[in-house]
């Protein structure tokens, strides 16, 4: 079943045509991943799915649902059956751990602080972090845990769809094969879809269930890692080669 589908879209900023009239699918439960050079609009193509970046044309859909053409209150229902981490977690300076995590809680729902606090803190521990992390600000954190933080609040609302800006970057090759089991398990036991935005080789064949690949404006390839590599023309066969030469 397609949870988020793009029909015909095209983007633009400032009159420059990003994308041109390009479609994909995403499925229920699927680890999904958006590929290409950089400045292709890979992030830009997300954004179209979290009400970040109307498209010029075409169609947005969530569950069916005509994303920007449906009246506010089901955009509104839409956006909060999401969540988003971004690429540098995007964390309140002022705010400790514990109270970014709840504060989508706190703006959405009508539970007290005290309920507000043991389901953050439950998301804390649920995404790897020690209780103790609760009470530290960002600035205290490392850059593994400011990504785990900015999890906790993308998940606090029990999304169906988890949207993921370049989860790996910046982290050491521990953290990241961390990060992707990590990613994997919340797939696994929460039943959600994940969309994510990478570059990372590693995460790129071993936790993308499909993917797409954005090259010239247009997608140059939907599809698994297991269709990709019987093409004639590979265009991820420079990293099928790194891969083989590392032995992997």
């Amino acid at each position: 079943m397609k949870i988020l589908e793009g029909i015909n879209v095209s983007t633009s900023y400032g009159g420059r045509i990003i994308h041109d009239s390009v479609s994909w699918s995403v499925k229920s439960g699927e680890i999904y991943g958006f590929l290409g050079g950089s400045g292709s609009g890979k992030t830009t193509l997300m954004k179209t799915m979290m009400y970040l970046k109307k498209p010029d044309l075409g169609e947005v859909k969530f569950e069916g649902k005509n994303m920007w053409q449906s009246p506010l209150k089901t955009q509104n229902e839409i956006k909060l059956q999401t969540g988003v981490m971004f690429q540098f977690g995007a964390l309140f300076s002022s705010m400790s751990v514990l109270d970014n995590v709840g504060v989508m809680l706190k703006e959405y729902s009508a539970l007290s602080q005290s309920q507000i606090d043991e389901i953050s803190m439950f998301w804390i521990q649920k995404v790897g972090l020690k209780k103790e992390s609760a009470t530290l600000y960002p600035a205290e954190l490392s850059g593994g845990m400011k990504k785990r933080a900015a999890l906790a609040r993308a998940l606090v609302l029990s999304p169906k769809v988890l949207f993921l800006d370049e989860p790996n970057s910046g982290l050491d090759p521990v953290s990241s094969r961390q990060m992707d089991t990590l990613v994997c398990e919340l797939r696994d036991t929460l039943g959600l879809s994940v969309v994510m935005v990478t570059h990372d080789a590693d995460s790129i064949f071993d936790i993308l269930d499909r993917f797409l690949i954005i090259e010239n404006k247009k997608i140059a390839f939907e599809g698994s890692m297991g269709e990709i590599k019987n093409l004639k023309v590979n265009p991820l066969q420079e990293l099928f080669d790194m891969r083989k030469n590392s032995g992997k």
